[in-house]
This record gives C-alpha cells, sequence and structure tokens, in this order.
C-alpha cells in the first residue's frame, strides 16, 4: 500500500513542476528528465517493497547484478560532478540547472550531457540490478526519455546560447566519452 501512495506522489509531484514550471517557460526536455526519473524512482520505489525480488544464484545473473551495481555508481558519480559543476561554473540564476552561460569545463569539456548519461546509466542499472520484465520496458522507456531530454535540451540551448552553443556541439559530443576524450587530447 505505502508504496503505490509514494508512487503517486512522486509522480503528482512530477507532473506539478511540469505544468507549472516547465511547459510555460517552454523547456520540454525537462518534462523528458521528468518521465525518466520518474520511472526510475517508481522502480525503485517497488524494487525496495519486494516487487521485483529474485533469488537466482547462476553466475551470469550474478554477474549482471555486480554490473549493475557498477552502472548505479557510477551514475550516482557523474550526477554529482555534474551538478557541482552546473552550480559552481554556470551561475545559475534560480536552482542548479538554469545556468546563466553555458558550461565548457570540467566534465562539460568531454560530454554535453553528462546529467543525462548519468541518468542512462542509472536506468541500465536498474535493468541489470532488478532483472524482470517490467524493469526492461521501464528502463528502456526511462533511457528513451533521458535520450529525448538531451536532444530536446540542444534546441533549447542553441535558441538561448546561439551560434556558440552551435560550435560546441560541433566540437564536444552528446554522450560518447570515449570520443570526447580523445576529442580533448588533440586540442
Amino acid at each position: 500500500m505505502w508504496e503505490y501512495i509514494i508512487c503517486v506522489c512522486i509522480w503528482i509531484c512530477f507532473i506539478l513542476h511540469w505544468t507549472i514550471g516547465s511547459i510555460p517557460k517552454q523547456k520540454y526536455f525537462e518534462i523528458y528528465a521528468g518521465c525518466g526519473i520518474g520511472i526510475c524512482l517508481t522502480l525503485l520505489i517497488l524494487s525496495l517493497f519486494g516487487w521485483f525480488h529474485t533469488q537466482t544464484n547462476i553466475l551470469a545473473f550474478q554477474i549482471l547484478r555486480t554490473i549493475g551495481s557498477i552502472l548505479y555508481i557510477l551514475a550516482i558519480i557523474i550526477g554529482v560532478i555534474s551538478l557541482a559543476t552546473l552550480r559552481i561554473k554556470g551561475k545559475p540564476e534560480i536552482g542548479i540547472e538554469n545556468t546563466t552561460i553555458f558550461i565548457e569545463k570540467g566534465i562539460f569539456k568531454v560530454i554535453r550531457h553528462p546529467l543525462y548519461l548519468g541518468l542512462s546509466f542509472w536506468s541500465i542499472g536498474f535493468i541489470f540490478l532488478i532483472q524482470s520484465i517490467p524493469s526492461i520496458i521501464l528502463g528502456i522507456i526511462a533511457l528513451f526519455c533521458f535520450l529525448m531530454a538531451a536532444k530536446k535540451e540542444d534546441k533549447f540551448n542553441i535558441n538561448k546560447f546561439g551560434k556558440s552553443y552551435r560550435e560546441y556541439m560541433n566540437s564536444v559530443p552528446m554522450w560518447n566519452v570515449w570520443k570526447g576524450i580523445r576529442l580533448r587530447k588533440r586540442s
């Protein structure tokens, strides 16, 4: 019963945020990001309440769970670094992500959307950790939401920052960390 109440409260908060904050400001990327985060939080809550409890000692499943744990930890690290960089370097007006300048330093020098990459790792980590049909379906939907959020935010940032953001897009990949590192080594 509590899991339902918690999940409903999460979704009500996200829906209120979108209708009050994001839609009037045409920040449609926040709707995609919010859906993805809501799905991941729903998976987390339901798994904590034992909805997806499986006891499988098969080595392949244990390896997938280990990979899921690594992705989950990596997602937290990327998220913390991204949010700290946004807060410190982005000079936000309100909140953390409402930056007044676009950031080309730190992790943003390697990839354009590290926060969405971290959230994508979070959803993939859930797929590997929970290992159920609903977690696979919801995890893939969350991954799609984070990908769409990144693409929509690029369009928003082009309108906000203009030509300089287009140049940034041409020199920094969206999520390809290895390509971003190679590009930084060359320049």
